[in-house]
């Protein structure tokens, strides 16, 4: 039987280069650390910064030198040994996606251009409000946006903002009114407006295009949470700043539940991804990835979320990934220690 990185089906063939360029910044983080410190004191199994920094070390050397993916997969299995990851109640997770829209808009609200996108209120009192207690008065307005498109900025949390004037922002991250997430997927499921298979980012935009603003209005209160956000510059090439607060890397970085993995912590996934918008069934392939973020929707230890970049396109992948995953964590290799339940 194959042992070791052998052994990862699709492991021979995979560029590993984002998850090392995820990896690389997640490591910059680290360096401000105490070298003792654990990377998470409830999960001893990941060791402390010190057991990561003679492979931090190496990964931004042979990232300086733009490697070829060879290299780079020599690199990972110099360094890290594949630990199985699974629970007492399953040997595998889902993995969905996520990306960061583009969305075009408006300084001056007009009939196409009418949700405001809202920075993060000065009063508790503001910020508590339920989402359908929400609007343009309640907060300072960033920008306008089609409702449609501000309602899935707010579900992947940041996204860019494309002005008419040719300017582009970042929309980051910056607060939450506290209330509980709602799925408006599972509530038309529950109505038995769309099957557990079509509900996919595209089929539920297609449904309130359909049905018109004010049941689409109706729909998304149904989701009480609501995000605020603050404009940022954009650098070339640099992703939205996940809960690391360190860039994201398209196709190199997830989000988990951090209750049971740390952030910077290396995994590979066995799983299925779409290979361009509409393709839910997906090609079979395995994923190295960074863990750099986290999400509302992100509960357990097999449970992640991949970025899959920004746009579109982007979206379209992204959209559609709902599949079974198999997880195996990459460990310095003083601490594999097989294995982790």
């Amino acid at each position: 039987m194959p042992s070791g990185f052998a052994a990862l089906t699709h492991w021979s063939t995979h560029d590993p280069r984002p998850a090392l360029a995820a990896f690389v910044r997640g490591c910059e983080t680290w360096a401000k650390a105490e070298p003792e410190a654990p990377l998470n004191a409830n999960l001893p199994q990941y060791g402390t910064y010190a057991d990561w920094q003679m492979t931090c070390q190496s990964a931004s050397v042979l990232q300086s030198v733009e490697p070829a993916a060879a290299d780079a997969r020599t690199f990972f299995e110099s360094w890290f040994a594949p630990v199985t990851l699974t629970t007492p109640a399953a040997p595998e997770g889902l993995l969905t996606g996520y990306y960061e829209p583009e969305v075009d808009v408006s300084v001056q609200p007009t009939f196409e251009f009418s949700e405001p996108i809202l920075a993060k209120p000065n009063s508790a009192e503001a910020l508590a409000l339920p989402r359908s207690k929400v609007n343009a008065r309640t907060s300072r307005v960033i920008a306008y946006g089609k409702p449609i498109d501000v309602f899935f900025l707010q579900i992947q949390g940041s996204g860019r903002l494309k002005y008419r004037d040719g300017r582009i922002l970042r929309a980051a991250y910056a607060a939450n009114n506290g209330r509980p997430y709602r799925s408006i997927g599972g509530v038309l499921i529950q109505r038995g407006e769309l099957t557990r298979e079509q509900a996919s980012k595209q089929s539920i935009a297609d449904w309130m295009e359909r049905s018109g603003p004010v049941a689409a209005r109706a729909l998304m209160n149904e989701n009480s949470r609501y995000i605020y956000f603050t404009e940022q510059a954009i650098l070339p090439g640099e992703g939205p700043q996940g809960a690391m607060r360190v860039p994201l890397t398209a196709m190199g970085a997830i989000a988990i539940d951090p209750r049971y993995h740390p952030y910077g912590s290396l995994f590979w996934l066995e799983t299925t991804l779409p290979t361009e918008g509409g393709d839910y069934r997906g090609t079979p392939t395995g994923i190295l990835v960074a863990a750099q973020d986290t999400g509302s929707a992100i509960k357990g230890p097999l449970r992640a979320d991949l970025f899959f970049g920004s746009g579109d396109e982007a979206g379209d992948r992204a959209g559609v990934q709902k599949h079974p995953v198999r997880w195996t964590v990459l460990l310095p290799l003083g601490l594999a220690n097989p294995p982790i339940s």
